[in-house]
C-alpha cells in the first residue's frame, strides 16, 4: 500500500467481506512497512495507528487500543501539530477507549480538548464540533447523568440539522435522545426520538456502525412494550449488524444475549396463553432470567421516584439511587428459582455521612412505607437477607463489601481485596447518581485492579492451575487415588476460571455464578462449554486433554496481551516472564505462588 486512498480501499474491503482475522496482520504490515520506509511520521502510518486502535476497540481490547491512539497522538505531535484536526480526531478516538475502560474523568477531558481544537479551527456551528458533543452525552449516560446527556444531545442536533447530508450523526443524536428519554422515564419522547433515528437511516444506502445501537434501542422499547417477536427479531439484526462490521465482539455477544432472553419471554408468553381457558387473558408477568434488575428499576420509577421525590424534594438531587450489592438479581443471573428468597421489588439509596445524619432515617421509614408489591411480585426478605436495600451510608457500603470506606489507593489494599467481594461492589445498576460521589468510587472499581496487582494474581492463578491440573492431576490417578485426582481436577477448574476473569478485566463473582459468567466474556468465552465439559466428563483421558488445551488457550492468549511469548505447555514456567512485568519492586519480588 504506497497511498492513504489504497490503504482505506484494502481495509474497507476486508470489512466488507468480513476477513475480520486478516484485519490485524494488515494494519501490523501497514505499519511495520511505513515506520521502516517512510520514517515515524507518514499519513499511512498515522492512519493505520488509527485503524488499529479502532480495529482493538472493536474486538474488545481496550488496552490496545488505548496504546495504539497513543501512539498516534505522540507522533503527531512530534511535528508540532496540536491545533490541527488530525490531533483532535485522535484525541476523541482515545477518548472513545477510555470510555469503554470505564476512565471517564479522562475521557471528558480529552472531548472538551477537542471541542477546544474544533472551535478554534472551525467554530461552534460545525459538524466536528456537534459530532464530539454527541460523544460527551454517551459518557453523560454511561455514569447515569441523564439530563446532562439529553442536553449535551440536543445541542449537537441543533448543530448538525444544518448539514442536511449528515444523516448519520443526526440520526445518533436521535439515539442519544431517546435513551436519556428512556432513562428520564419520559418512554413516549423516547419511542419518538427512536423512530426519528430508524427513518433517518432509513434514508442511508452505506449505514455505519451506529445503526446496531439504533436497533438495540428499537428492541429495548419493544420488550418494555411486551412485543418479545419484535424484540428477538430486532435483537437478532443488531447482532448480525454488529458481526458484519466487527465479528463476534463484546456488543454481539450482548445481542444475542438478549434476542435470548426476548426468544425466552415470547415463548412463554405463548406457553401461558395455551394453557388458559380462551376467555382468559394472561398475566402481564416476565419469567426471564436477569428479570429481576429490570423489576427493581421499574419499581423504583414507577412507585419509589414519585413517592420519595414529593417528599425530600429539597435534597433529591443529593440522593444516589440503583441496585448494587448481594444477590443473583444485581449480577443479572437470576432465574424463577432466584425468586423465593431475597428477591422482588426494591432498590438501594446511598448517602454521603452528613446526609444520612441529617435525613437518613427519615428516608429509610419513607422507603419502608413503600408497598412491598409490585406487578404481582412481592420482596422475598429472609433474616440474612436484610440490609441489602434501603438507605446505606456510602462509606458503609463500600466498607461492608471491600473493607474500605473509599477506593484502594495503596497495592497492598487492592491485594487484599478478594475479587468475589469487588464484584459485588460493582455490579448491578445505579439509576442515577446527580451528586455522583457513590459513582466517583464505583468507577474506580470498575477500571479493575491496577495492573502490577492484575498480573500478579494471573502469575499466582498461573501456578495453581499448573501445580494441580498439569502435574497433581495426573499424578494422583497414576497413584489410583481418585479422591485426590477429584480435588486436584477441581483446584484446577476454580483457577481456570479465576485465569479467565483477569484475563477478561473483569470481576469473578461468586463461585455459585463463576462459571455461568463465562459465557458473557468476550475473551476466552468458550472456556464456559470446555470448563463444562472437564467438569461432567468421567473419562480421564478427555479431561486429561482438556487441562492441556486449556492451558494453551490461556498461554496464546498471555502471548496476545504481550504478559509472555513462548511454546511450552507448562504455565509454571512462564511464571518469572509474567512477573518481570510488574513494576513495584516489592510484589515483584514475592514468589510467584505467593500473593502478599
Amino acid at each position: 500500500m504506497d497511498s492513504l486512498s489504497n490503504f482505506f480501499s484494502h481495509l474497507d474491503k476486508l470489512y466488507a467481506e468480513g476477513r475480520h482475522d486478516e484485519i490485524e496482520d494488515f494494519l501490523r504490515h501497514t505499519l511495520s512497512k511505513h515506520r521502516i520506509c517512510c520514517g515515524s511520521h507518514d499519513t499511512v502510518f498515522i492512519a493505520a495507528l488509527n485503524e488499529l486502535g479502532t480495529y482493538y476497540r472493536g474486538i474488545g481490547h481496550y488496552d490496545e487500543s488505548a496504546t495504539a491512539f497513543e501512539e498516534a497522538g505522540h507522533d503527531i505531535l512530534s511535528y508540532g501539530q496540536k491545533d490541527t484536526l488530525d490531533y483532535a480526531t485522535n484525541r476523541i478516538n482515545l477518548a472513545g477507549t477510555l470510555r469503554l475502560q470505564k476512565k471517564y474523568d479522562q475521557a471528558l477531558s480529552l472531548y472538551r480538548e477537542s471541542l477546544n481544537i474544533y472551535q478554534r479551527l472551525e467554530g461552534k456551528q460545525s459538524y466536528h464540533y456537534a459530532a464530539t458533543l454527541n460523544n460527551i452525552a454517551l459518557v453523560y449516560i454511561d455514569i447515569a447523568h441523564y439530563d446532562k446527556a439529553l442536553t449535551m444531545a440536543k445541542k449537537s442536533l441543533g448543530i448538525i440539522q444544518k448539514f442536511p447530508e449528515d444523516l448519520e450523526e443526526q440520526a445518533i443524536s436521535h439515539i442519544n435522545c431517546s435513551t436519556a428519554y428512556y432513562h428520564l422515564d419520559q418512554k413516549a419522547a423516547a419511542i419518538e426520538e427512536a423512530q426519528e433515528a430508524l427513518n433517518l437511516y432509513a434514508k442511508i444506502s452505506k449505514k455505519g456502525i451506529h445503526y446496531s445501537n439504533a436497533l438495540n434501542l428499537q428492541a429495548v422499547l419493544a420488550m418494555d412494550a411486551g412485543e418479545y417477536q419484535l424484540a428477538y427479531e430486532t435483537f437478532l439484526k443488531s447482532a448480525n449488524y454488529i458481526k458484519t462490521f466487527l465479528g463476534k465482539n463484546e456488543d454481539y455477544n450482548k445481542a444475542m444475549t438478549n434476542a435470548n432472553t426476548a426468544a425466552a419471554a415470547m415463548e412463554h408468553k405463548k406457553s401461558k396463553k395455551s394453557h388458559l381457558p380462551s376467555t382468559a387473558k394472561a398475566p402481564d408477568r416476565e419469567k426471564t432470567p436477569g428479570f429481576g434488575l429490570t423489576l427493581c428499576n421499574d419499581y423504583y420509577e414507577e412507585i419509589g421516584k414519585p413517592a420519595l421525590q414529593s417528599q425530600f424534594t429539597d435534597v433529591w438531587d443529593r440522593i444516589a439511587i440503583g441496585l448494587v450489592g448481594e444477590g443473583s438479581d444485581c449480577l443479572g443471573f437470576d432465574d424463577e428459582l432466584s425468586r423465593d428468597h431475597d428477591w422482588g421489588p426494591s432498590f438501594c439509596m446511598w448517602l454521603t455521612n452528613e446526609d444520612y445524619a441529617t435525613f437518613g432515617q427519615a428516608l429509610q421509614k419513607a422507603y419502608l412505607a413503600l408497598p412491598h408489591e409490585f406487578r404481582g411480585y412481592q420482596r422475598q426478605e429472609t433474616q440474612s437477607g436484610k440490609g441489602r436495600v434501603g438507605v446505606w451510608r456510602i462509606s458503609d457500603f463500600y466498607r461492608h463489601f471491600i473493607g474500605l470506606s473509599k477506593a484502594p489507593e495503596t497495592l497492598s489494599e487492592w491485594i487484599r481485596i478478594p475479587e468475589s467481594f469487588l464484584a459485588k461492589a460493582t455490579n448491578g445498576h445505579v439509576f442515577t447518581d446527580p451528586l455522583g460521589k457513590f459513582s466517583t468510587i464505583r468507577q474506580i472499581l470498575l477500571a479493575f485492579y491496577p495492573e502490577d496487582v492484575r498480573i500478579k494474581k494471573i502469575a499466582y492463578y498461573a501456578c495453581q492451575m499448573a501445580q494441580s491440573g498439569q502435574y497433581n492431576y495426573k499424578r494422583s490417578l497414576d497413584r489410583r487415588n481418585p479422591t485426590t485426582a477429584a480435588c486436584a481436577r477441581y483446584e484446577f477448574i476454580k483457577a481456570a476460571i479465576a485465569m479467565v476473569y483477569l484475563l477478561n478485566k473483569k470481576y469473578m463473582p461468586f463461585y455459585k455464578w463463576a462459571h455461568h459468567g463465562l459465557q458473557y466474556l468476550p475473551t476466552l468465552s468458550d472456556m464456559y462449554g470446555k470448563i463444562t465439559t472437564l467438569i461432567t466428563t468421567t473419562d480421564t483421558a478427555i479431561a486429561i486433554a482438556l487441562i492441556e488445551e486449556i492451558c494453551d488457550d490461556i498461554r496464546k492468549e498471555w502471548q496476545h496481551q504481550d504478559l509472555a511469548v513462548g511454546t511450552d505447555s507448562f504455565l509454571l514456567s512462564y511464571t518469572p516472564k509474567l512477573i518481570s512485568h510488574i513494576q513495584n519492586d516489592g510484589l515483584r519480588q514475592l514468589p510467584a505462588w505467593q500473593l502478599y
